[in-house]
């Protein structure tokens, strides 16, 4: 008569193996950082965030065009835009530009400045939540063009994969490993 793995009975040895292992791997860290096929970046910022995000296109610096996935509901939101601003724009403010997604007419998007960084070329990086904005779930590309007194460079993002991107980082959030940002700053 057997009565399971814990039951004390030394030929049970390999089930009580595989019932630990089990346990310890939902324990187990997925410190996540991907760059997709799709050229998609994929992080971990909590123990229970990711980002996804891309970087534009035919731009020297880090601009990047991403969205926030966090759990228990895993459902991307918070679009975000970093981009370097000009010394004149403080956080708070509010920055309007015209966002074209494929070829549809091009709609207004609000920007709001959450805060600003320092880098270390003496440039400041703004990280801005996009408040209003046409859907871009289906894009291949998008526009961002800014009105020349903001100062700020028009920004294009080839979006192709974002579906795929977007479908990955929801396997990597609903998984039942524990996100976290071991040791490391946001990367900006």
């Amino acid at each position: 008569m057997r009565l399971g793995p814990f039951s004390g009975q030394s030929n049970s040895f390999k089930g009580k193996s595989v019932v630990f292992l089990m346990l310890l791997s939902t324990l187990s860290y997925a410190d996540v950082d991907l760059k997709t096929l799709d050229n998609f970046h994929i992080d971990d910022l909590s123990e229970n965030e990711l980002t996804v995000a891309k970087v534009a296109e035919d731009v020297e610096d880090q601009t990047q065009l991403g969205f926030h996935m966090e759990r228990p509901h895993c459902i991307p939101n918070y679009p975000y835009l970093i981009m370097e601003v000009p010394k004149e724009i403080s956080k708070g403010a509010n920055v309007y530009a015209k966002m074209t997604v494929d070829k549809n007419k091009p709609s207004k998007a609000k920007l709001y400045l959450e805060f600003v960084i320092d880098a270390s070329d003496g440039k400041k990086v703004g990280w801005f939540a996009l408040k209003k904005f046409p859907s871009f779930y289906n894009a291949s590309k998008v526009e961002m063009k800014f009105q020349p007194v903001t100062g700020m460079k028009n920004q294009t993002f080839i979006l192709d994969g974002l579906k795929d991107s977007t479908y990955q980082a929801q396997q990597i959030c609903n998984s039942g490993h524990m996100l976290r940002a071991s040791n490391k700053q946001v990367k900006i």
